[in-house]
């Protein structure tokens, strides 16, 4: 009797294993993406790369200081790519801040008028892929920070539904 139950056991445990592994293959294949650190240009080359193949960009960042962020998204305004940005609005009016120039270009932007800040780090594109983590849009968390940002083809629908939320919050 002990013998039958130790194999019902195994077999149980081969089944629920063989079972999990092919879940979190599945499940592998809809997060592929990549995490990349800072100091370095990883974030900010994967992030241009996706403004560069993306139809529709959604943009929640604290800040934008850093100019070949910029200029991708000028360039995907410029071939007809819809855009629309939020920022905070202490950070947008600084220095550095490429804000007002996106603007300009006649790209929708707002700022946030209902938190202390808009601290959101994210990006969606396409309403599929999405950007996110602590990797700041400036110059200087490219070249000094310790940073990170994780691009996964999962969660935009999630994403979205935040950044419309935002969007509608933060509105003229």
């Amino acid at each position: 009797m002990k013998d039958r139950i130790g194999i019902l056991l195994i077999s149980a445990s081969v089944v629920v294993a063989f079972i999990a592994c092919r879940y979190a293959t599945a499940h592998a294949k809809v997060v592929s993406g990549g995490v990349y650190f800072t100091p370095g240009p990883e974030c900010e080359n994967h992030i241009v790369n996706e403004i560069n193949r993306a139809r529709k960009i959604d943009i929640a960042v604290y800040s934008i200081t850093n100019k070949k962020i910029a200029d991708s998204i000028f360039s995907a305004h410029k071939r007809g790519a819809r855009i629309r940005i939020i920022t905070d609005r202490t950070m947008s009016g600084g220095k550095y801040s490429l804000a007002t120039d996106l603007s300009t270009a006649g790209i929708p932007l707002r700022r946030n008028r209902k938190h202390k800040i808009e601290h959101n780090k994210f990006a969606v594109f396409d309403g599929m892929r999405i950007v996110t983590g602590s990797y700041n849009w400036t110059r200087n968390a490219t070249q000094y920070n310790s940073e990170n940002c994780i691009f996964l083809n999962m969660f935009g629908p999630e994403y979205s539904m935040r950044f419309e939320y935002l969007w509608n919050l933060y509105g003229d």
